[in-house]
Formats: C-alpha cells, sequence, structure tokens
C-alpha cells in the first residue's frame, strides 16, 4: 500500500475513524502490560503531524520487523485515551513501495514558495554597505552547496518552524524584525546586526537531519549544538577572508558574540548573554519570531469548532486562546 494524494492527514482524523494509509514510524517502544503481555507503542508521522499507535498482537514478531525511519501500511482505528487522539493498528507492513527520495513527502514545508524567500535573502544581504560584512554575507549565501542546504533545512524539530525551509524563513523573518528595530534606534550598528540575524541559525543545518523522513537530531547536533557549529563556522569564513584581504578583529569579536549570545540565557543554551545593544535586539526578534510562529501552530493544532482554548502548552506553561 502506498501514500496516496487523498490519504486522510494524521492532522484532519478525528476518533472513532478508520484509518487506511502509509506513514513514517518516528519512534518504537516496546512496553508491558500489568498482566505481563509485551504491547508495541509507535509513533506515526506524515507532512501535517503526528500521532501514537499501539500493537497489540504478533508484537515480537513487528517488534523485529519494523524499525525507526522505515515507511509503513497501516489499517486501523482512531480512539481518544486520556485527552489524546491514537490509533489501534489492525494491521501493519513495511511499504516498500515508497522510494528514498519520497521521504521528504512525509515531512511538512513551509508554506511561503522558496523562490519568494531567496529573493527576500538575496534583499537582505544586499542591503548590508558594509564592505567587511557584506563581503562576508556573500561569501556564506552565494555558495551554491550552501544556499541549497541553508533554503531546505528546518527551523527546528518540534517547536517553531519544524519544517522543510524552516531555516530560511525563520532568518529572514528575525532579519526584517531587526532591521525595523534599527530603522527606530539609529545608534544600533544596522549592518552588524542584519548580518548576525541572518547567520544565527545556521548551525541548524548540521544540527538536524532529515534523510528519514522526519526531523531529528544528527549526531553531531546532539554534541555541539547549533550555537557552537554555527559560531565555529562563521569564524571559519572569516578566517579565510583574513587571509585574502584582512577583516577587523572588533567586527569579528561583535559578529559571533551575536550568535553565542541569541538564545539569551545560560538556561537555554547560549554561552554568553546578550551584552550589546545589538545582541539584545538579536534576542527579542529571535524570541518574538519562534513564539509567534510557535503559537500559530498549537492554534492550528488545536483548532475545532466550539473549541476556544488550546490544550495545555508545557514548553510554554499555558493554554492558547484560540478565539470565536
Amino acid at each position: 500500500m502506498s501514500k496516496k494524494n487523498d490519504q486522510i492527514r494524521i492532522h484532519d482524523l478525528k476518533a472513532g475513524q478508520s484509518v487506511s494509509g502509509s506513514f513514517i514510524i518516528r519512534k518504537k517502544e516496546l512496553k508491558t502490560k500489568k498482566d505481563g503481555e509485551p504491547f508495541l507503542v509507535i509513533e506515526l508521522g506524515d507532512s501535517s503531524g503526528r500521532i501514537t499507535a499501539h500493537i497489540w498482537d504478533r508484537v515480537s514478531q513487528r517488534t523485529e520487523t519494523l524499525y525507526e525511519g522505515d515507511v509503513v501500511a497501516v489499517k486501523g482505528k482512531t480512539l481518544t485515551y486520556h485527552d489524546k487522539l491514537q490509533i489501534n493498528v489492525d494491521h501493519i507492513e513495511v511499504d516498500k513501495s515508497v522510494k528514498a527520495q519520497d521521504r521528504k513527502n512525509f515531512i511538512a514545508a513551509s508554506p511561503i514558495p522558496v523562490d519568494r524567500m531567496l529573493a527576500r535573502l538575496d534583499k537582505l544581504v544586499a542591503s548590508v554597505k558594509d564592505k567587511d560584512l557584506s563581503n562576508l554575507l556573500k561569501r556564506i549565501f552565494e555558495n551554491k552547496s550552501f544556499r541549497q542546504k541553508f533554503q531546505e533545512a528546518p527551523g527546528g524539530k518540534l517547536w517553531h518552524h519544524a519544517y522543510l525551509g524552516g531555516l530560511l524563513e525563520h532568518s529572514i523573518q528575525v532579519a526584517s524584525l531587526c532591521d525595523n528595530a534599527a530603522s527606530d534606534y539609529k545608534e544600533i550598528d544596522r549592518d552588524l546586526l542584519i548580518t548576525g540575524a541572518l547567520l544565527h541559525d545556521i548551525g541548524k543545518i548540521e544540527e538536524y537531519r532529515f534523510d528519514e523522513g522526519y526531523i531529528d537530531y544528527s549526531d553531531t547536533g546532539r554534541l555541539h549544538g547549533h550555537i557552537s557549529i554555527g559560531a565555529q563556522n562563521v569564524r571559519i569564513a572569516i578566517e579565510k577572508i583574513e587571509k585574502q584581504n584582512g577583516f577587523p578583529a572588533e567586527k569579528k569579536m561583535l559578529l559571533i558574540h551575536l550568535i553565542l549570545s541569541h538564545q539569551g540565557e545560560l538556561a537555554h543554551g547560549s554561552p554568553v548573554v546578550p551584552l550589546t545593544r545589538e545582541a539584545l535586539i538579536l534576542y527579542y526578534m529571535d524570541e518574538m519570531d519562534s513564539k509567534v510562529n510557535a503559537i500559530s501552530h498549537v492554534m492550528e493544532r488545536d483548532k475545532e469548532p466550539d473549541r476556544r482554548w488550546s490544550r495545555y502548552v508545557p514548553v510554554m506553561d499555558r493554554f492558547i486562546y484560540l478565539g470565536e
């Protein structure tokens, strides 16, 4: 059974509904009931979301033949348990009709056309007049290999901009917000701020992988984190320029500080807190865009007729008002 264009999406599933379609196995966990009998819990995903599914029979065989990253054809029925929708699986098998290059179809993508976002990126890069920073941005973003990775990478795993193209979308939006802030605060180094905004998350290109049909951390991403990866990559790019044309040491230090401090707090993963005006603005603009995007995702996920509030959002410690 292959994934059909008319297959119902996970996002659109309702309780008591029959399910028949192809999904990616994102997680797999063997558990035991109170009577000692094993059962298998898997997380299924498609481009619209993810859902937990339970397998109750032939558990040993399926534990040995189903793996994370497999595309599987599933038949079953949905039900609600502890206010969460899940699938009871009646039949499941590996769907061998899905080719490796088609796995990206199981991952959500930015709703904004890539060409439009790249045009905004290029306009922001061209707006930087400082010759050192302009040279750096052009060296990075005019590299075809890097550009392809940058426009395709996700901006997160689950929370904000967690879809293909999310990194590009987030980066240009943060840069645009910073540009607006710089127009009101004339003492700000606008070119430094825009450069930092465009480069602040480039480490996410290496932090995440999505070749299995879902977004997850790479080994390097888990071990190093995108902040240190990004700072190191920018440092290497500047050092190449230094050998050819030179690059002011003060400017290099301030730009790398923007990357290292952009998450604002040590507890949030930044090795240093913002210590310049530009760094403080970048932190708040990054925070604004990521939170607004995440809340929009929650509202879309939980939107139902006559429902006025979202489910509780642990990472924000609140409910979100959905309105009329």
